[in-house]
């Protein structure tokens, strides 16, 4: 399955409008997992980009406002995960 994350950052796309203007021009960013393309997004906004557009080949798509919505309600769970599963919040061994 892939996810592909349509992202600005700066003035390149101000509006919806703009961006739809424009998405023909832009890259995506692919990733396997919708949490991952979720992660990013939250990375993309803390950075004062605009996570703009999230389509799957599974028909998923989510838009500006509901990647917001869903990164108000899992943002943390989603930053929690991308913690290496072996590292458990330990400092790192000096040998």
């Amino acid at each position: 399955m892939t996810y592909r994350l349509w992202w600005t950052v700066g003035y390149t796309c101000t509006s919806e409008r703009e961006f739809l203007a424009t998405k023909h021009r832009l890259l995506p960013a692919p990733y396997e997992m919708l949490d991952d393309a979720l992660r990013r997004a939250g990375q993309v906004g803390r950075a004062g980009g605009v996570a703009w557009l999230i389509e799957g080949d599974d028909k998923t798509r989510l838009g500006r406002g509901m990647i917001e919505q869903t990164l108000r309600k899992r943002g943390h769970e989603l930053e929690m995960e991308a913690q290496p599963a072996d590292r458990r919040g330990r400092p790192p061994r000096r040998e």
